[in-house]
């Protein structure tokens, strides 16, 4: 995962979402865990580097390529990109199958015949295919949120973006999803993913970014960020979620 990050801005009005992050993802680093407080500054982090949005000033690089303002950069990195969000975004007037081939014919190119191959061994990989046919409705929030990482999957993305993944879950199917995510952690995918599931991300990431208010207040491997941290801010805020 090759990722520089250098004065990034990103300002709403008069408040600064993200405060001049300079940051260059370490070698070797596949999976990217950004934690901390709500309101930090994760998801708009996740939304610049997914292409979504632009930063107000700052640069943003991957494999060294600049991602520009325009149009054409942007919308050619955004087709490497996979993402999953809280809410699920599924169409709900279309089935699981169809959920995923849309984006693959429309964006990605395929065949419908390609798009249904592709989509019905993603579905089949996450224990869906019996589902193909139902419309999210008919589905459990774990198996409308399984859909939804297959369709981000399924045109194999370079990198897998998720912006609190089981936010909106239970916990029985909030184990479901976290399972999925720890497989493709282990398979190599490389992944970007913000949470509030401290022992997930201390079990499947490589790099951990601890942000609030805006800026990177820490960051390491996991073992030394949750067992050792550096800032007072880090510790407080890991001594709160962490007690029970």
């Amino acid at each position: 995962m090759n990722i520089e990050l250098t004065g990034l801005i990103r300002r709403y009005g008069d408040a600064d979402a993200l405060s001049g992050i300079t940051y260059a993802v370490p070698e070797g680093v596949r999976v990217l865990a950004l934690i901390g407080p709500s309101g930090g500054g994760k998801s708009t982090l996740l939304r610049l580097l997914g292409g979504l949005d632009v930063p107000t000033s700052g640069e943003i690089r991957f494999d060294s390529t600049l991602l520009s303002r325009e149009d054409n950069p942007l919308r050619s990195h955004r087709r490497g990109i996979g993402f999953l969000f809280q809410a699920f975004n599924l169409f709900p007037h279309l089935t699981a199958l169809e959920n995923i081939t849309l984006p693959l014919t429309r964006v990605h190119g395929k065949s419908q015949s390609e798009a249904i191959v592709l989509a019905e061994a993603c579905l089949d990989r996450f224990r869906l295919l019996g589902h193909a046919a139902k419309h999210p409705a008919e589905l459990s929030g774990g198996q409308q949120q399984r859909v939804a990482l297959a369709r981000a999957l399924a045109y194999q993305p370079k990198l897998l973006i998720l912006d609190e993944p089981t936010s909106a879950l239970d916990p029985e199917m909030t184990a479901e999803v976290l399972d999925v995510i720890a497989e493709l952690c282990r398979e190599g995918q490389e992944i970007v993913l913000s949470t509030h599931e401290m022992g997930f991300a201390k079990a499947v990431a490589d790099e951990i970014l601890f942000l609030a208010d805006g800026e990177i207040i820490e960051q390491g491997p996991p073992d030394k960020l949750f067992e050792a941290p550096e800032s007072e801010a880090v510790g407080r805020f890991l001594g709160r979620v962490m007690r029970y």
